[in-house]
């Protein structure tokens, strides 16, 4: 090989070395004028960024995202009747869609965020909880076949971390929806347990009148096609009420399809012993 050839061989080589280096500096530099944030500033709050968010298109939209957060807060005071001193507890809270609209009501309730997620409940903790210690997250390593698949299996003795008779109320939206149905009895007591005499109980959920008692993605149910474990999970009414009923667990209140995509809003209240 000639001194020639083998600087022609070089050439591309140190072309590549070069181009590769103009590119690191290009991206440090874009790393540190333009910082990767894992949340969005919208109107004084952290959302989370749209890349966690997985309720549907609607919520990529930061206003539409904030609008809902603080619309199911009014929900928690306004229908519920939450005040400013209370215990909530939100089982399913996700990337904190209730928290970050209570928060802007009432910074120092005392709120515990429950999630099978532990994503989720890492940015929680991350951007609520660090702004405001009354509002806390907790990581339960429970199997779901949708979210937590590689989960611990639900034991005898399940306990949620939170006291008997200490919650004035209790927040479930959309999990039962894609929860295993022999876990919802489990919950159904816990949740009794939880709450204080008196204390006040919303979930969303597929109910409706003449069918099975459970269904997994059911056929023709929904506008878009159910695929996957635990999609979508439907039950007959009475059945699924009569359930919370048996642990003392009154209905209140049912609005058929409020929630949209074919859930219903349903409102509880312990009945006192």
């Amino acid at each position: 090989m000639t001194k020639d050839m083998q600087q022609q061989g070089l050439r591309p080589s140190m072309g590549r070395q070069a181009a590769n280096m103009v590119r690191a500096i290009a991206s440090r530099g874009k790393r540190l004028l333009f910082p990767h944030r894992d949340y969005v500033r919208r109107r004084g709050s952290y959302l989370p960024p749209h890349e966690m968010r997985f309720n549907g298109p609607d919520q990529q939209d930061d206003d539409f995202y904030l609008r809902s957060s603080i619309g199911e807060a009014d929900r928690v005071i306004g229908t519920l009747g939450c005040g400013p001193s209370d215990v909530v507890v939100d089982i399913g809270c996700g990337q904190g869609r209730l928290a970050i609209g209570l928060v802007r009501k009432y910074d120092r309730l005392r709120y515990l965020g429950i999630d099978v997620a532990e994503k989720s409940i890492r940015w929680c903790r991350r951007h609520i909880e660090a702004r405001s210690p009354t509002y806390r997250f907790h990581h339960i390593d429970l199997v779901n076949a949708r979210y937590n698949p590689d989960g611990t299996p639900l034991a005898a003795g399940f306990r949620l971390p939170v006291d008997s008779d200490s919650a004035d109320i209790v927040y479930m939206w959309g999990v039962v929806t894609n929860m295993e149905p022999e876990h919802m009895p489990v919950y159904a007591a816990e949740i009794a347990r939880m709450l204080k005499p008196g204390g006040r109980f919303y979930l969303t959920a597929n109910v409706e009148d003449g069918v099975p008692k459970v269904s997994i993605n059911p056929d023709h149910y929904t506008s878009f096609s159910c695929h996957g474990p635990l999609h979508i999970v439907r039950y007959e009414k009475s059945h699924f009420v009569d359930v919370f009923r048996r642990h003392g667990l009154t209905l209140t209140r049912y609005d058929h399809h409020a929630a949209g995509n074919c859930q219903s809003d349903l409102y509880f209240v312990k009945t006192p012993s």
